[in-house]
């Protein structure tokens, strides 16, 4: 079972993952960071995920203890994007709910 957490590092960055603290070190697999972005000024804050340690094939990272600032637990819209993200399971957003039938062809 996972155990999905926001974890912000000494760096600054905000890291969310399935994590384990073991021996004075946070293990922390299927990783993202996560990035703020304002697309208008005033406008509302969107976060984007981001592939944390992009350069190395390895399934987990190890991160000593004491480089971690906090740990949360993730809101609602932030798990289930990073769920989305993580389980190779496209799911069909509200609108696409409808099953196709030779009668009800989408519209391109």
């Amino acid at each position: 079972m996972k155990n999905v957490k926001i974890i912000r590092l000494s760096t600054g960055e905000d890291v969310i993952g399935d994590i384990e603290v073991k021996d004075k070190q946070v293990i922390v697999k299927q990783s993202f960071v996560l990035i703020p972005r304002q697309g208008q000024p005033g406008g509302p804050v969107q976060l984007m995920l981001s592939p944390w340690q992009p350069y190395t094939d390895d399934k987990e990272v190890v991160v000593d203890e004491n480089k971690v600032i906090t740990m949360i637990n993730p809101k609602k819209d932030i798990l289930d994007n990073y769920t989305q993200n993580t389980s190779g399971i496209i799911k069909a957003s509200p609108s696409q709910s409808k099953l196709i039938t030779e009668t009800s062809l989408p519209k391109l």
